[in-house]
């Protein structure tokens, strides 16, 4: 899978992700996410995850995004909007701020899921590039780890088991299983994947932190068999 790596420019010079850029775009064509996804072969709920930045885009994917959009190609990878967007405003340069503080009520604006595979999200917080902590409620559903998806990530997650148990496979580890109540710190540079077991949903909290540099970063994901996970934990 190559994915296209969202770097070259310093994080200040940036109008945004990748993602963020995309849903600017299309919005500004009055262009439904359903309506894209019929243009570009590209299923809904994965131009979604490319629009929140959990998941990567592949070359190919860049091609048939510009092409619906009308953009160059290089406008979207740059994120820069050029001719086909010059309105857009970036967000504000990183600054140290020690008095920020954001409350997120459910009864304002609700929490609408994003759902993909075995996984259905709900995070906590709008998005923002100057934020360095993203929290989100995941709920997923008991089905084979090899029908999953594996993804690896910059930064650090934590993830919290409210409801149910589950299995994470992560690269260089065995297979570890995680009951009500049990927490586990990983690096997300490792392939893994987490689904529910014993055939009933399990809901996680999942902690993740990125870091200053978190647009400079992608998600990658991949379908690994038992014997291609094999091969990759003996290397």
């Amino acid at each position: 899978m190559v994915i296209v790596k969202e770097g070259g420019l310093r994080s200040s010079e940036m109008p945004d992700t990748i993602g963020t850029l995309l849903r600017s775009i299309r919005k500004r064509r009055k262009m439904t996410l359903e309506r894209l996804s019929e243009l570009t072969g590209i299923s809904v709920s994965s131009l979604s995850r490319i629009e929140n930045t959990q998941l990567g885009l592949t070359i190919e994917k860049v091609d048939l995004l510009a092409k619906a959009l009308e953009i160059a190609p290089e406008d979207l990878i740059s994120r820069n909007p050029g001719a086909a967007d010059r309105d857009a405003v970036g967000p504000a340069p990183r600054k140290a701020n020690l008095r920020r503080l954001t409350v997120d009520r459910e009864r304002d604006r609700g929490r609408k899921a994003s759902s993909y595979r075995e996984l259905n999200v709900r995070y906590l917080f709008e998005p923002d590039t100057a934020r360095s902590l993203e929290c989100m409620q995941v709920t997923i559903e008991s089905i084979s780890v090899w029908e999953s998806e594996f993804v690896r990530h910059p930064g650090e997650k934590i993830i919290y088991v409210l409801r149910g148990d589950a299995v994470i496979y992560c690269e260089g580890h065995a297979p570890l299983i995680l009951e009500t109540g049990d927490a586990l710190f990983m690096d997300g540079q490792m392939w893994h994947s987490t689904v529910a077991v014993h055939g009933a949903p399990a809901e996680l909290l999942v902690t993740y932190y990125h870091g200053p540099h978190a647009d400079l970063g992608v998600f990658e994901t991949q379908v690994f068999t038992p014997e291609s996970w094999a091969s990759l934990q003996v290397d």
